[in-house]
């Protein structure tokens, strides 16, 4: 089920899954599924950025494009801020 929520009201249990929208400032909304306790965040925008979380800092496992093609590409600017929302650390790519 997805919910939206903002990211400060965001909690998860010790293995529970969630999926979440969040809005950023400039108006578009975000797609997040977080699995294991935080331990793999899915960023889903115009790409999908995987991260697997070790430490309280989101490491970056892959990017893939609209065609979930794997590609590389810089992590824009608003997707630290996200994560340091959601109460980790920061990311790592």
């Amino acid at each position: 089920m997805l919910r939206r929520q903002s990211a400060a009201e965001y909690r998860t249990g010790p293995s529970s899954g969630n999926e979440l929208s969040i809005d950023l400032e400039d108006g578009r909304t975000v797609q997040l599924e977080i699995t294991g306790n935080r331990a793999r965040i899915d960023v889903r925008l115009d790409r999908h950025w995987i991260f697997g979380v070790n430490d309280n800092v989101a490491k970056l496992v892959m990017v893939l494009n609209e065609n979930e093609q794997r590609v590389d590409d810089d992590l824009p600017e608003w997707i630290e801020p996200l994560l340091q929302r959601l109460g980790l650390e920061g990311a790592d790519a």
